[in-house]
């Protein structure tokens, strides 16, 4: 049994994978019963507060073991599945969830806190005693708004006041909090050095045998290697991460067959059908 809560006006059911058209949507889900979600990877970034249950979350390649009062950020475009056994445990797997669109947090400069698990490639936050507890009385403000804004005055501007104060605290206590971001996750250093090389040479070479080469492994235990352990093959994982970036640059205005270039394709007819495949739309169609 799920209870969820929707902070979109739609109020549209929640979904594991998706875009988002609203600034943001608000969920209390509570889950009795354990469930195989795959790997994927949103466009726009979540914030989860962990409230109880046995559950962990792999992040490109990273694995963490998550406690209740833990915050879980993941950024827009970053591989992940939750996993959780409620077998082993009588509690529910209970959590509150923010999808919170890019353009909005830029709109009020509050992206600081997914910065800085990019930057100390962490993606969860624990917080003293305190701190957690104004966080969650936040979250539950939040929940409260969704609950009343049809009844009180001006119910929805409500909401997004006490979300963006959600915010601003929790942003605030990343980057004042010293050793806030766990660092005990679990992870393959080869793997993840091939994730940073891969994200850091997106419009270079990224042939399998190149790869293989650079890091000294053979071709076929480094593909199994990755796909152990993030889910996805290298080939799509390469080729998903480029047509996302490929779609921001030309969002922001730059022409299609220079953001093909640009993305490490070489060829505009298959980048396109890439595009098309990947997306639902052709490049021609985004608009900015």
């Amino acid at each position: 049994m799920e209870q969820q809560f929707n902070a979109s006006l739609s109020y549209e059911a929640y979904e594991q994978k998706g875009y988002l058209n609203e600034d943001f949507r608000f969920f209390h889900i509570k889950s009795s019963e354990s469930a195989d979600i795959p790997y994927h990877y949103h466009d726009f970034h979540k914030l989860i507060l962990v409230l109880s249950g046995d559950a962990k979350y792999m992040i490109e390649g990273l694995e963490y073991e998550l406690k209740p009062f833990d915050f879980v950020l993941v950024n827009r475009h970053c591989i992940h599945r939750p996993v959780w056994n409620q077998e082993k445990t009588d509690s529910e797997y209970d959590r509150m969830i923010l999808y919170l669109k890019d353009e909005f947090l830029l709109k009020y400069d509050l992206l600081d806190s997914f910065k800085a698990a990019t930057e100390k490639k962490s993606s969860v936050v624990r917080f003293s005693g305190s701190i957690s507890s104004k966080l969650y009385d936040a979250f539950k403000k939040i929940e409260s708004d969704i609950n009343s804004q049809d009844q009180i005055y001006k119910g929805s501007l409500r909401l997004r006041i006490d979300l963006l104060n959600a915010l601003i605290s929790f942003n605030e206590a990343c980057i004042t909090e010293a050793n806030c971001f766990d660092t005990s996750a679990r992870y393959n250093r080869k793997v993840i050095e091939i994730i940073d090389y891969i994200s850091d040479n997106l419009s270079g070479d990224l042939a399998i045998d190149r790869l293989a080469d650079h890091f000294y492994m053979s071709k076929y235990h480094m593909m199994r290697l990755f796909k152990n352990e993030t889910g996805y093959s290298i080939h799509r994982y390469i080729s998903e991460k480029r047509i996302l970036l490929a779609r921001d640059y030309i969002g922001a205005g730059m022409p299609a067959t220079s953001a093909c270039l640009e993305c490490g394709f070489r060829d505009y007819s298959s980048f396109s059908r890439a595009f098309k495949n990947q997306l639902g739309i052709l490049p021609s169609d985004i608009k900015f």
